[in-house]
């Protein structure tokens, strides 16, 4: 038997999702190939102008640059993208974008493996974590039909800050309980939302504890459709989305809708359990940049476009703002 036909004959073994992920490799791997754009393939559009007439214009640390005949502006295939100002190369970020949409690839490792800094690649990654977040901005998620609403909670995280002598709390390490018993300004709230049928899921936050009343709606508000039925926990703050959504909140606690059987939070609950599972690999997230993460989990799980398209959209849209390493550190923090 050929190696091609013991991988047709293995392939059969594996689930959908598993079949789609290798033909995803594969995509990948043709793309190095020589199947992606390229530094020298000559851009059809000025990223500035927008104009056509383009023409090679020399070269600018070992990379072809470009110069608009219409506007007169000099620019490299790269320019506008995730990648301008990189001193890394396509190959390099597209490891770096399909590392972060893994979930399970910490940066050590992607730095070992593509043989960069540390440094390098924490600012990759959130580079690509702001695009995303940017993305989710302009094309929000918006639960629609039967969804289910609930929050969770991580411990609060420094992580990658010294501690000084005035800090509120003492350092923890990594694995370690809170100080407190039960939900407390310890517990960072995710809220999330999750369409039933395999539809999308949202997670935002805004908090620390439990969410009050306007702190639900803000988070929210924009993110539901009209008419969109949705199963909560009890919780009495979610009540009272319906005075700004119009749309029906249903408590799972009501007894005939267990009767009925309709009254549970199995899919948000199983969204609860991936973030937490990716958590968990990570060692904690930096609470300053958890809302990056909650768009990229929310982006990934059950995505609708395959992670081929969405790594595409990272590398290769053209952008108007186009991050800075100053930005990943200063720029769109959760400070609550």
């Amino acid at each position: 038997m050929t190696d091609y036909e013991m991988i047709c004959h293995e392939s059969k073994k594996l689930s959908s999702e598993e079949q789609a992920r290798v033909l995803e490799y594969i995509q990948r791997i043709q793309n190095e190939k020589g199947g992606g754009k390229t530094e020298s393939e000559k851009p059809e559009h000025c990223p500035r102008c927008g104009g056509s007439s383009v023409i090679r214009f020399g070269h600018k640390r070992g990379k072809q640059r470009f110069c608009c005949k219409d506007c007169g502006g000099v620019f490299m295939a790269s320019s506008g993208t995730i990648m301008e100002n990189s001193h890394y190369d396509e190959k390099v970020w597209s490891e770096a974008v399909a590392d972060t949409l893994d979930g399970f690839v910490s940066i050590d490792k992607t730095a070992e493996r593509l043989g960069v800094s540390h440094d390098a690649v924490f600012h990759m990654r959130h580079k690509i974590l702001m695009f995303m977040e940017e993305r989710g901005k302009a094309f929000p998620v918006c639960l629609k039909g039967i969804s289910e609403l609930d929050e969770t909670y991580v411990l609060e995280s420094l992580k990658g800050r010294k501690f000084t002598e005035n800090a509120s709390r003492n350092p923890r390490k990594h694995g370690e309980k809170a100080s407190q018993r039960g939900i407390s300004n310890e517990q960072v709230c995710i809220m999330t939302g999750v369409e039933r049928n395999g539809g999308c899921a949202y997670a935002v936050t805004l908090n620390r504890a439990r969410p009050s009343v306007e702190e639900i709606k803000a988070a929210f508000q924009g993110h539901m459709t009209t008419g969109c039925v949705a199963f909560t926990d009890g919780l009495k703050g979610y009540g009272h989305l319906e005075e700004v959504v119009d749309c029906v909140i249903e408590s799972v606690d009501k007894q005939e809708q267990k009767n009925a059987g309709t009254a549970n939070l199995n899919n948000v609950n199983n969204f609860h359990s991936y973030i937490h599972e990716r958590y968990s690999h990570y060692r904690g997230v930096a609470t300053r940049y958890i809302n990056r993460y909650n768009t990229l989990f929310s982006t990934v799980y059950r995505a609708k476009e395959s992670l081929t398209n969405i790594a595409d959209a990272i590398l290769h849209n053209v952008s108007a703002h186009v991050f800075s390493c100053w930005d990943v550190r200063h720029t769109a923090l959760v400070t609550i």
